[in-house]
């Protein structure tokens, strides 16, 4: 007799404790580099056809790069510096600003004081958008305005607000990665398990992943859509 049940798929959380103080295991080499540390560090959420999801800190120097292979979405957390797109214009980075890279994107890092952020790298699909790209960049006394703060072929960005009550989350094709901002719920696997998300939180929905949302207070989040898998 065939056993028809799917186990359930593991929403990665971590609570914000673990976001802003935990320990970042993974060493990366920030290579090219014009000056400055030559490593990152960060704990991984999530890494599958959906997208890379972790939280990552850097510490001062000069960093060029070309994203010719993903796109990239951060909520910074902490530290400073600046982005400057390949035409030379520039932002500076402060905290609970947004950063999105997209994939195209030509230009520098310079961080001045250790950044600390969470982060998606994601995959884009056709059609993309020809030539160099620039930055799109949600300075801090913007974060707290609701809408789509990117879309494109690799992803959407979005600052929402869920309203209290229950929801049913379901996510098919794409995965769903969670900054929350503000507000208190409750996060139910259908296996029974729960998560609950307050501030500093965050929670990575990956393809497949269905369940329920209990919100208590309205829950602002940063969201990240992935591009269909491939």
């Amino acid at each position: 007799m065939s056993d028809d049940t799917t186990a359930p798929v593991a929403a990665p959380f971590r609570n914000a404790d673990a976001v802003f103080c935990g320990p970042l295991p993974v060493e990366i080499s920030m290579e090219p580099i014009v000056s400055g540390a030559e490593f990152a560090y960060e704990d991984v959420l999530l890494d599958d056809d959906n997208g890379f999801f972790a939280v990552w800190a850097c510490d001062a120097g000069v960093y060029p790069r070309h994203k010719d292979r993903r796109g990239s979405f951060m909520y910074l957390l902490e530290g400073g510096g600046s982005i400057v797109d390949e035409d030379g214009t520039e932002y500076e980075l402060t905290a609970d600003s947004i950063l999105i890279l997209p994939f195209g994107w030509k230009g520098r890092w310079k961080i001045t004081k250790t950044v600390r952020k969470v982060y998606v790298h994601t995959t884009p699909v056709p059609p993309y958008r020809e030539g160099v790209q620039k930055c799109t960049f949600v300075p801090t006394d913007e974060v707290a305005q609701d809408g789509v703060v990117s879309d494109g072929p690799d992803g959407t960005a979005l600052l929402r607000t869920t309203e209290v009550g229950e929801h049913t989350e379901e996510m098919r094709g794409r995965a769903r990665f969670v900054y929350v901002l503000s507000g208190i719920a409750v996060l139910e696997n259908t296996d029974g398990s729960q998560t609950e998300l307050t501030s500093g939180a965050t929670v990575g929905l990956p393809d497949g992943w269905s369940g329920t949302l209990r919100v208590t207070e309205p829950l602002r989040t940063f969201d990240v859509i992935s591009t269909p898998a491939r």
